[in-house]
């Protein structure tokens, strides 16, 4: 049994690492952008390039790496090696994201434009010289300063060579909105540029007569993906070690909290409210179903069966909604039917406290216990109908024992394998939680998460509450293969 468990466990790992490719690759393929839900636009929204607001989606896709190839973000979220900017310093990084477009021209021809972007400074990059050159780089863009200050901060960033290309790039990038009112602050950069670069910017004269300014800082951004500064440079190798089987699980994309925590404080909720779900279910399901057979072709057994079909024939959230009517404030007024606490329960006792959560969960816990509760008692039922036909029951009947012996103590043990079928499903419903019960009465579970994630795109949130979920359907198949030897002998796990 040890040797059946250890192989299990460890078949586990592929199972698990399969299961991401699988999610990661459907999440990819999957309409939607999170860059466009954190501006607070609709999915695959289209927008023009010149924006403000696209600028700052580039800047989140670049920030959270969705700009990468997908292999590279799949490498860099499974791990073991940090293949981000800080990390791993064997590998290499896009600092200057190269973005560079064809545009069409009137003519019929067209030119390559590079898209302006904030260009971060390269990692080895001193803070003082990063602050220097920030102030030189102020200097020229002020349109009121002296000939003689022009001169100076032009004079001291070209002998900084390539290491000021960041913050000249950085100031085109600031100017891309102004082109028509800061004509001559470009030139001053563009100046900077001939003279670190080595060579004199060519642009196509309907281009510039077009966008005018523009077209001089898009020319810049395509020399510099392509011929400048906007090449790969090697990590810093700070955080060299991450990703999933370094049990880490990434920060949200736009609140940036820890994904694992917040996972860990949803669970607290969803865990105890679906045990006790479970819990019910079995403890109702199972007599119910015996109960049902021992009536087998009675008028009780007749009515039993319709009430348990209309109720898993309930829609979950209807059910949830039609509670809500009946207890809350429209209706009864007997249960509270939103959240687990009220707005002031952080000042009440203990012994209220509790009481107060209890009120609280007794909807949610119907709710998710009455449609299980249908399906487990008609397995129950269905494995005992099966096992008392069997000769080894009649002969115990011919024995002369009693019905409530032959059902409790020769019949259940077998009839108990298709219920611990079931316990593979258990453990997922545990982490999952419930989506739709969770939305409807406003609970901050594991349900609600997942699908709040899915709304935001959130690729971290997604992948974290599905790759839980696959975890524990491995477990509880585990704990299903094991139960089976223990309620049936002839059953060997080899």
């Amino acid at each position: 049994m040890l040797a059946f468990i250890l192989r299990r466990l460890l078949l586990m790992i592929p199972t698990t690492l399969g299961v991401a490719a699988v999610v990661f690759g459907i999440y990819h393929l999957a309409p939607g952008d999170p860059a466009t839900v954190m501006m607070g636009m609709a999915s695959g929204g289209q927008m023009s390039t010149d924006s403000d607001a696209a600028s700052k989606i580039d800047a989140f896709r670049i920030k959270h790496g969705l700009d990468r190839n997908p292999v590279v973000q799949f490498l860099d979220y499974i791990g073991p090696l940090n293949l981000s900017r800080d990390g791993c310093s064997l590998f290499s990084s896009p600092y200057g994201e190269r973005k560079v477009e064809e545009v069409e021209l009137p003519d019929g021809t067209s030119v390559r434009e590079g898209k302006p972007l904030l260009i971060a400074y390269l990692p080895d990059t001193p803070p003082g010289e990063r602050s220097e050159m920030d102030e030189l780089r102020a200097v020229l863009l002020d349109d009121n300063a002296a000939e003689s200050a022009w001169q100076e901060a032009e004079g001291r960033l070209v002998a900084k060579g390539d290491a000021c290309l960041p913050a000249l790039m950085t100031s085109l990038h600031e100017l891309r909105l102004e082109t028509d009112e800061r004509g001559a602050a470009i030139e001053r950069l563009g100046a900077v540029l001939e003279q670190v670069s080595g060579s004199e910017l060519t642009l196509n004269e309907t281009r510039v007569e077009q966008v005018g300014q523009g077209a001089r800082i898009r020319g810049w951004f395509r020399w510099y993906y392509e011929e400048g500064g906007g090449g790969r440079v090697q990590n810093t190798g700070e955080d060299t070690w991450g990703g999933l089987l370094c049990l880490e699980l990434g920060n949200e994309m736009q609140a940036n909290t820890s994904v694992a925590k917040e996972l860990g404080a949803r669970l607290w909720v969803t865990v105890p409210l679906s045990t006790v779900a479970v819990l019910l279910s079995y403890l109702i399901a199972l007599p119910l179903g015996i109960f049902s057979v021992r009536k087998q072709g009675t008028k009780i057994d007749g009515g039993l069966t319709i009430v348990l079909f209309i109720l898993y024939s309930i829609p979950t959230f209807w059910a949830g909604l039609m509670l809500i009517l009946l207890f809350g404030k429209t209706g009864m007024d007997w249960l509270p039917v939103l959240g687990l606490h009220d707005k002031d329960a952080q000042s009440l006792g203990s012994a209220a406290y509790v009481w107060d959560l209890v009120k609280h969960s007794i909807l949610p816990i119907l709710t998710l216990t009455y449609g299980s509760l249908a399906y487990l008692s008609r397995q129950m039922r269905a494995g005992m109908l099966e096992v008392i036909r069997q000769d080894y029951i009649r002969t115990a009947r011919a024995k002369g024992l009693s019905e409530r012996v032959v059902v409790y103590k020769h019949a259940l043990r077998n009839s108990m394998i298709p219920v611990l079928t079931l316990l593979a499903s258990i453990l997922p419903i545990l982490i999952g939680g419930s989506i739709i019960v969770e939305k409807v009465f406003d609970i901050p579970g594991m349900g609600k998460y997942a699908f709040e994630g899915l709304l935001r795109r959130d690729f971290y949130i997604v992948m974290a509450v599905t790759i839980f979920v696959g975890i524990m359907t491995q477990v509880g198949i585990l704990l299903s293969d094991i139960t089976y030897s223990l309620v049936d002998p002839r059953i060997r796990n080899e």
